[in-house]
């Protein structure tokens, strides 16, 4: 497997937000987060509705749990996002290398994370990025590369090193784009 990679792919900058939304609209991240906190808002709705063995009221407080569950519903995933964007943004520009033994993100001397090929399982391509997908340990781990950072060559040389990987490309249909 380490004769396919024998190039390294250098590149460095900063993510902008269409690029990062792009990227976790295209993996899914947050799809389903909505469904499920929907969900348990109906489920508590439900419940609260129930009368009580005993002829008793409906519990308001459920109620009004259910109903702060379905607002939330509504506007977690974006707020998940736009915290995960900032904390992005305020580790500043950071430099990449990908090579024979994984990816490698750094900001200056500091190595920030380092993830080897076994732990990826996956990659999506979109209109401005790829997206690399995997697990390092309990965390989930979502290396974004946007395109506009690749020379035309270096690009390449990331294309056909993810496409000779041990991971699986995504097939995904969500894949909207357009500028």
């Amino acid at each position: 497997m380490d004769d396919i990679r024998q190039t390294t792919v250098t590149f460095s900058g900063i993510l902008t937000r269409e690029e990062f939304d792009e990227a976790l609209a295209v993996t899914g991240w947050f799809r389903h987060l909505r469904w499920l906190v929907v969900v348990a808002a109906a489920l508590m709705g439900t419940l609260s509705l129930r009368p009580t063995t005993h002829g008793g009221p409906i519990n308001v407080g459920l109620l009004m749990l259910a109903l702060v569950y379905g607002v939330l519903g509504l506007f977690l995933p974006r707020l998940k996002a736009g915290r995960m964007f900032r904390a992005d943004q305020a580790t500043g520009e950071k430099q990449a290398v990908i090579d024979d033994v994984g990816f490698v993100l750094s900001r200056g001397s500091e190595e920030l994370m380092r993830v080897p090929w076994r732990t990826m399982h996956r990659y999506y391509e979109a209109e401005w990025v790829y997206v690399v997908t995997g697990r390092l340990g309990w965390k989930a781990c979502l290396l974004i590369v946007p395109k506009r950072l690749l020379t035309t060559t270096s690009e390449t040389e990331l294309v056909s090193v993810l496409l000779e990987a041990p991971f699986r490309r995504s097939k995904s249909k969500r894949i909207q784009g357009g500028r």
